[in-house]
């Protein structure tokens, strides 16, 4: 009666598979409420103010490749937390964001911010019985390809997308009659590098490139990848329609020629 449920105890699930590497899953709901005070009642009536919103949040090491890593725009998939026997989940779940985190000596960690159009409720179960191999990242692993260039001596990045949905009401319903996905995709990414034979670009060049190409840096996108000990590929992140925003040239009397490159894109 008076255990607590504790770490192994617990499985987190999307689209029939158990989610590898999780450091955390947070499920939530709130409503919005309004108080009313009609003619002729003292005490006063809780009436609803708004949509119920419900939101998962994911946090995980990126040790190897899930349904998560694979949600395209636009794609709804369901979800659980599982324990004692018991599931609490969803049935149409979208990403409205995912972060990256990744750094020499430490493994690259996610996150995802989900929201949920069906109603949060017990019973609600997406195991499955599917597994993703296990691949942790190793040192030299994390390389960059861009301005016609690959490298991997990249010291670390922070990659963000965000997406954006809109849900259509009907009345006397509960749940959204459809979900549409707003384009575009927005994404954002900030990239350090040990520089050997590169040099930063003149500080005007964003504002005479010409921002009808695909790309002002000369190629279509850029692309981020993070591979295992085997040197296979676990994701690739990769930045549409990129313009490089920013730059900063750092150098320090104990260190190395570090070059910080901020991007921003659109899908």
């Amino acid at each position: 009666m008076f255990e607590s449920k504790l770490n192994y105890d617990s499985h987190f699930f999307i689209d029939g598979e158990e989610i590898s590497g999780v450091d955390s899953v947070d499920i939530s709901y709130s409503n919005s409420a309004n108080v009313s005070r009609p003619l002729g009642y003292h005490a006063g009536v809780t009436t609803v103010g708004g949509p119920t919103q419900q939101t998962v949040s994911v946090s995980r090491y990126l040790i190897s490749n899930t349904p998560l890593e694979s949600v395209s725009q636009g794609q709804s998939f369901s979800g659980s937390l599982n324990y004692e026997g018991a599931a609490y989940g969803f049935k149409s779940g979208y990403m409205t964001s995912m972060s990256v985190n990744c750094a020499v000596g430490a493994i690259p960690k996610t996150s995802y911010s989900l929201v949920v159009y069906d109603e949060l409720r017990s019973g609600a179960n997406a195991s499955g019985s599917a597994t993703s191999a296990i691949d942790i990242p190793s040192q030299g692993s994390i390389s960059i390809t861009c301005d016609n260039i690959t490298s991997n001596r990249v010291i670390g990045f922070d990659y963000n997308a965000s997406f954006n949905y809109k849900p259509y009401y009907t009345i006397g319903s509960e749940h959204p009659a459809d979900v549409k996905y707003i384009s575009p995709t927005t994404y954002n990414a900030s990239v350090q590098l040990e520089i050997d034979d590169v040099m930063p670009k003149s500080g005007y060049t964003f504002l005479t490139e010409d921002k009808n190409n695909d790309s002002p840096i000369g190629n279509s996108r850029v692309t981020l990848s993070v591979k295992g000990r085997d040197g296979a590929t676990i994701q690739t992140y990769s930045i549409p329609s990129p313009s490089l925003v920013s730059e900063q040239l750092s150098s320090t009397a104990d260190g190395s020629l570090r070059l910080t490159l901020n991007y921003v894109g659109h899908q």
